[in-house]
């Protein structure tokens, strides 16, 4: 047997060792390696979601703060209008503050978001100043849409049924008579009163004293009528909407997005209804 027959086994050998040996060293380094990186995103998670849960409770303190500064009729008022305000506050919502929950229980929207108010009254209104704004406000207040959902229904309800009966809006009606009753879509005209009304103090249209008046003999019809609970109201409010514009696909859409706003506000913890349940009789 040669030297080199003997070297080479030996030398194969050790630089298989070699290379087990730093494959091994490899393998390890990289489990650490993984295992730190773990380790660095779990700890960025932690602080992260401390962090979040830090900004929701600070969102969480301003909206408490907010609401305690009213009394319970004021918020009461304000709660009828909460399925336009929910609506805004998803307009409003940002990466940076999330969402304004706030603005259920105040007529100042966030900073810079007057002009979106100021537009949507100028479309879907006509209101640019004071009496624009009243005039608005004294249609709702005195017949609405209530009014004609009214008429259909009696006629629905009459033996006699002669004349014209428009079947689109007759089959609101009929869709709805159930769940609403003799309320109709009364509270679709309240909430729209109720919207108009703060919309009108945070433009300057209306003042403080008048927004509230507004919002009080919203209160007062609403408690004067034969709702029975938030449920019951948020009904009415999608029965009055859809009475209002009955039929096409835009309208379905809206009407579904109406839809699920009432399901927020029946579900959702962060829900003004929720934290004041409809007031019993002579409560407020």
């Amino acid at each position: 047997m040669t030297l080199w027959q003997l070297v080479i086994p030996i030398v194969v050998g050790i630089v298989l060792a070699f290379i087990w040996w730093a494959g091994k060293a490899m393998l390890e380094g990289a489990r650490e390696g993984i295992q730190e990186a773990n380790e660095e995103l779990a700890q960025e998670k932690t602080e992260r979601e401390a962090q979040q849960a830090e900004q929701m409770a600070a969102r969480q303190q301003v909206v408490q703060t907010a609401a305690l500064s009213l009394s319970e009729a004021e918020r009461f008022a304000l709660n009828l209008r909460a399925p336009f305000a929910q609506l805004w506050i998803q307009i409003f919502e940002n990466a940076a503050v999330g969402r304004p929950l706030e603005y259920f229980y105040q007529f100042t929207p966030p900073a810079g978001k007057e002009d979106e108010l100021r537009q949507s009254l100028v479309e879907g209104w006509d209101i640019t100043d004071h009496t624009s704004a009243l005039s608005s406000l004294a249609w709702l207040l005195d017949s609405g849409h209530r009014a004609p959902y009214q008429a259909v229904r009696q006629q629905l309800q009459s033996e006699d049924r002669k004349g014209d009966l428009n079947k689109r809006l007759a089959a609101v009606v009929r869709k709805w008579e159930s769940e609403v009753g003799e309320v109709g879509g009364l509270a679709f005209d309240l909430a729209r009163a109720a919207d108009i009304a703060a919309q009108g103090v945070a433009l300057g249209y209306l003042s403080e004293a008048q927004g509230w008046r507004v919002l009080g003999q919203c209160g007062q019809m609403a408690r004067d009528a034969a709702f029975r609970d938030w449920a019951h109201y948020g009904q009415s409010f999608r029965a009055g909407a859809e009475f209002w514009k009955s039929g096409g696909i835009i309208e379905g859409v809206r009407n579904k997005g109406y839809a699920q706003t009432v399901r927020w506000l029946l579900e959702d913890a962060d829900s003004p209804w929720l934290r004041d349940p409809w007031p019993t009789t002579g409560r407020l």
